[in-house]
């Protein structure tokens, strides 16, 4: 086969694993951010950090109702964000291809089984990936649950909400993976309960409880 029909054929594989994103003014977090109108929403900048921008703009006090509705209102445009990125159904094996891609896992797999073991096997903050889809800069990658634990709840703290009622099933797929990972057969007695809980916990903290 020659060379240049490898590459047509390796283009077009890649064109249907990387949909072409959206205009960043159509997604749902710079719409959420427009709704105010001395706000200027950066988009090569952290969601979290222009969420903190956003407050400073508004000169919202931590006790005051409004903050919370601010709040409850970015949680949705990222999970929405993430909807628009990256896709809402798990049985489709582009939305994994994506995912994979994004998260540098190469080759990318050919089915859905075996992009959703790679793609958990991968420790990544959920709010990075969606920042990095914007922003065109790679996601960053964590050796370990406990690393991707502690640069989460560093300030600023990067957390995802946990329940949304715009998850898609993607999403939840995912969050369910983070929340109550499968560490291996569920047998041999309380050593690996033991481990299973210490890892369960750790995962836990990587996502938003009710922040």
């Amino acid at each position: 086969m020659s060379s240049s029909t490898e590459r047509r054929r390796s283009e077009s594989a890649n064109s249907r694993r990387t949909p072409t994103p959206p205009p960043v003014d159509d997604t749902p977090l710079a719409a959420f951010f427009a709704q105010f109108a001395a706000f200027s929403f950066k988009e090569n900048q952290s969601s979290n950090k222009n969420f903190d921008r956003l407050i400073r703009v508004l000169r919202i006090d931590a006790k005051d109702p409004q903050k919370r509705e601010v709040r409850e209102g970015f949680k949705d445009a990222l999970v929405q964000e993430f909807n628009t990125r990256f896709g809402t159904d798990g049985n489709d094996i582009s939305n994994w291809q994506n995912l994979c891609g994004v998260l540098r896992i190469d080759p990318v797999p050919d089915t859905i089984k075996e992009c959703r073991k790679c793609v958990w096997d991968t420790h990544v903050n959920l709010v990075d990936l969606i920042d990095s889809a914007r922003t065109g800069e790679p996601v960053k990658l964590f050796a370990s649950l406990g690393e991707l634990t502690a640069y989460t709840l560093q300030k600023p703290r990067k957390l995802f909400p946990k329940e949304n009622a715009y998850q898609g099933g993607l999403l939840k797929e995912l969050l369910r993976e983070i929340i109550n990972p499968y560490f291996g057969k569920r047998k041999n007695g309380s050593a690996k309960r033991k481990e299973r809980k210490r890892k369960q916990k750790a995962t836990r903290a990587a996502v938003e409880l009710d922040f």
